[in-house]
């Protein structure tokens, strides 16, 4: 009976053993799960992940914005477009002014001024390649000078530039107009006249600025000294 009990328990050793070794290549052989490596670069973008239970992802809308821009822009006025020129013609010589005969001469920081008359429509309607002529009384003498550039300064200020005709290199017309007054400087060899011309009436002064210099120059307000005698050294004799 001792025996029996000794051979059934090493059966069930035996039978043990031999399902341990057949279980084991079986648990070496099941795959596992596997996993994908994620490949990442520099250059690549981050791709948005979309919510659980929603397949899209909403982006807010800019249609209020560019409505709000549209209407701000209606409201900002466009400029008034400028007054149509004519076109210029090479042959055309314009007279600036005419000498007022009824009142011909004044007096402007005790120089004599000549009074001219301008078309105010000749300073308004200003444009390059016009050729305009200057009289100017204190020589008794006219000069001619094609507008030949011209820039524009700040406060809407105009300046137009020309050369005198058969002049020399320092001979030249500068005409500057404003919104009120206009002004016009003619240089020559003989002297400098300038004008001061009301936009709005054409009314103006021709006047030498070399004679106004020239009055400046000769001021003399100094007051004369008192004489004071000054007795020579004498000679010490001993």
């Amino acid at each position: 009976m001792k025996n029996s009990k000794i051979i059934i328990g090493a059966g069930a050793l035996l039978v043990g053993v031999c399902a341990a070794v057949v279980l084991t290549p079986a648990l070496k052989t099941k795959p596992a799960a596997s996993v994908q490596p994620v490949s990442s670069t520099a250059g690549d973008k981050a791709q948005p992940v979309a919510s659980a239970g929603s397949d899209t992802v909403s982006t807010p809308s800019t249609q209020p914005a560019e409505d709000a821009v549209a209407a701000s822009q209606k409201d900002i006025p466009l400029p008034e477009p400028g007054p149509q020129l004519a076109e210029v013609d090479p042959n055309e010589v314009i007279n600036m002014w005419k000498v007022d005969d009824g009142n011909p001469t004044s007096e402007d920081g005790g120089v004599t001024a000549y009074n001219v008359q301008v078309d105010p429509t000749i300073v308004s309607s200003l444009q390059m390649g016009q050729t305009l002529e200057f009289e100017i009384p204190h020589l008794n003498q006219s000069y001619k000078a094609q507008l030949t550039s011209t820039h524009n300064q700040l406060d809407d200020v105009h300046v137009f530039k020309g050369k005198i005709e058969n002049g020399s290199n320092v001979e030249n017309v500068i005409v500057t107009r404003g919104e009120i007054e206009t002004y016009v400087t003619v240089s020559t060899e003989q002297g400098v006249y300038t004008t001061r011309i009301d936009n709005k009436t054409g009314r103006s002064t021709v006047v030498s600025e070399t004679d106004r210099l020239r009055t400046i120059t000769n001021f003399n307000d100094a007051l004369p000294a008192p004489e004071v005698p000054i007795t020579p050294p004498q000679k010490d004799n001993g």
